[in-house]
C-alpha cells in the first residue's frame, strides 16, 4: 500500500493506494498544517486517524511527499518512518523523474504540488488515449495557481494568484468593517449587505478571473477552444458553478499525481 502525503500551507492531505498499478484512492483525509508540531506528534495524530478509518499502517510499503513547507518535509518523513516502522519516503523534488520535460527558466522553483498536478493531468491523457492536447491546470489551494501544458506534453508555465482564503481572510483583517465570511455560494452578484457583496466580489470575482485566464492561455497557445481545463483544490467546488468554461473537476489530482511520480521513481 502506497502512503501519498501533499504538504500545504494550510493543511496536510494524506491518501492511500492500495494498489500502485492503479489509480484508485483507497481512502484520504487531512489534517491541519503546524510548523510547530514535532515528528511524533504528527505520528499521534495520523495513527488515530488511521485506527479510526481501521487502516492497517503494517500494510503501509512505500510513501511519496510532496511539500510546499520545507521546514514540515522532515518531519513528516519521520513520523511515516515511526508509524510503519521505516518505509522511507520519496520526497518530490530535484532530480526525480517527472515523467514529462518542465520548460520554464528554472524548474527547480515549480512546486512539487504543481508537478504532481501536471502528472496526473497527463497520465490521465495517456490512459484515455487523448494524445497532442493543451491542458490547463487549476489549483484552488491557499493559492490559486493556474499553469498550462502544451500539446507536445511540456510543462511550459502559468499564473499564480491570491487564493480564495487569503482574499475572504484580507477584506476582513485589512478593513475595519467588513465581516468574517465563510466561502460560500453568492446569492445575487449584486450583495444587498456587506456579506453578500464580499462573497460576491471573491466567489463570482475568483470565477470571472478563472474564465478570463483560460480563455488568454488558449489564446497564448493559439489552441482556440481545443483545450482540456482541469480543476481541484480546496475552494473549486465554490468557484466551478459560476465557470462559464466546461471544466473537469479531480479533487485527488495532486494525490493521483503523486502515485504516478512514485511509479516514475520506484520498479514496480
Amino acid at each position: 500500500m502506497l502512503l501519498a502525503v501533499e504538504i500545504d500551507n494550510t493543511q496536510i492531505t494524506f491518501g492511500l493506494f492500495e494498489d500502485i498499478s492503479e489509480n484508485v484512492l483507497s481512502k484520504s483525509f487531512k489534517i491541519a498544517t503546524d510548523v510547530n508540531r514535532t515528528s511524533d506528534e504528527y505520528a499521534v495524530i495520523v495513527d488515530g486517524i488511521f485506527g479510526y478509518y481501521g487502516i492497517d499502517r503494517a500494510l503501509i510499503d512505500g510513501a511519496v511527499i510532496s511539500s510546499v513547507v520545507p521546514t514540515l518535509t522532515d518531519v513528516i518523513k519521520c513520523s511515516i518512518i515511526r508509524l510503519t516502522g521505516g518505509v522511507e519516503s520519496l520526497i518530490v523534488g530535484k532530480g526525480i523523474k517527472t515523467g514529462f520535460p518542465i520548460k520554464i527558466d528554472n524548474p527547480s522553483e515549480l512546486g512539487t504540488d504543481l508537478v504532481a498536478n501536471a502528472a496526473a493531468v497527463i497520465d490521465i491523457g495517456n490512459k484515455e488515449k487523448k494524445f497532442k492536447i493543451p491542458r490547463i491546470i487549476i489549483d484552488m489551494g491557499t493559492a490559486t495557481t493556474i499553469f498550462a501544458v502544451n500539446a507536445n506534453g511540456e510543462y511550459i508555465g502559468g499564473s499564480i494568484l491570491p487564493g480564495v482564503g487569503i482574499s475572504l481572510d484580507v477584506l476582513h483583517g485589512k478593513t475595519a468593517q467588513l465581516p468574517n465570511v465563510a466561502p460560500a455560494a453568492p446569492t445575487h452578484v449584486i450583495g444587498k449587505n456587506s456579506s453578500e457583496a464580499v462573497r460576491s466580489g471573491v466567489i463570482l470575482g475568483n470565477a470571472m478571473m478563472i474564465d478570463g485566464f483560460v480563455r488568454r492561455f488558449a489564446d497564448e497557445m493559439k489552441c482556440g477552444n481545443k483545450a482540456e481545463v482541469f480543476i481541484t483544490g480546496e475552494y473549486a467546488e465554490a468557484v466551478i458553478p459560476y465557470c462559464e468554461h466546461t471544466m473537469r473537476h479531480v479533487p485527488e489530482l495532486t494525490l493521483m499525481g503523486l502515485l504516478c511520480i512514485y511509479r516514475n521513481n520506484t520498479k514496480v
